[in-house]
């Protein structure tokens, strides 16, 4: 087993290791079970650990919080299971999204504590925060654990992909959200020091209200 460690700006530390088994894999997750930190994806023997940056932190919660109000005002089911660990060992490769959600496949999964994804669908929509560099294709893991639907949040643009046999393709519309204008969620992404989280989202909710009845 190799490792390479990296100390980008901002004090984020960046741990990848090389040749890693999935018992090796799994004794660390079981290590770091009771601490959220570090963030672990595994794809194929490559391990990357990778302590969130609280600008990263602070985008995931907010597009959450987007998330879960534009949900409650289209009056659909969800449920969210922030950076719940979604591995595969037949595939060999983990990973911790920023935030999950069940929206489509909510039913499924309602009042389960634990989901089995050997029989159990998906997280519908997973967000990926990328504020730094990874060394593991996170794409490429959710292609394989089949997640239908990424959004990305990178230096202030939010991107839809949508999985196809041929894998992800960006998309304007989102699977969960349909025809609704999700890309739009970016104008409450920003910080904005006159107003507080909670008055920004009373407005994002005014803002879902105005376009349903358009």
């Amino acid at each position: 087993m190799t490792q390479t460690l990296v100390t980008p700006p901002e004090a984020c530390s960046h741990l990848v290791l090389y040749g890693v088994s999935w018992e090796m894999y799994e004794q660390l997750l079981a290590i770091f079970a009771e601490n959220p930190t570090p963030r672990m994806s595994y794809y194929k023997g490559t391990l990357e650990l990778r302590t969130p940056l609280q600008e990263q932190e602070r985008y995931s919660w907010t597009l959450g919080r987007l998330i879960t109000a534009l949900s409650e005002e289209l009056k659909l089911e969800i449920r969210g299971l922030k950076s719940t660990t979604w591995r595969s060992q037949p595939k060999a490769l983990g990973k911790e999204a920023d935030e999950c959600f069940y929206i489509q496949n909510e039913r499924a999964i309602r009042g389960k504590l634990k989901i089995n994804l050997a029989v159990d669908p998906p997280p519908d929509l997973a967000i990926e925060i990328d504020t730094t560099h990874s060394s593991v294709n996170q794409m490429d893991i959710y292609a394989e654990l089949k997640v239908p639907e990424v959004w990305r949040w990178q230096q202030g643009k939010l991107s839809l992909y949508c999985l196809t046999e041929a894998g992800y393709v960006e998309s304007e519309n989102s699977l969960a959200f349909g025809s609704f204008p999700v890309k739009e969620l970016r104008r409450f992404m920003q910080l904005d020091s006159e107003k507080g989280e909670n008055a920004r989202l009373r407005e994002f909710r005014q803002w879902v209200r105005s376009q349903l009845q358009q």
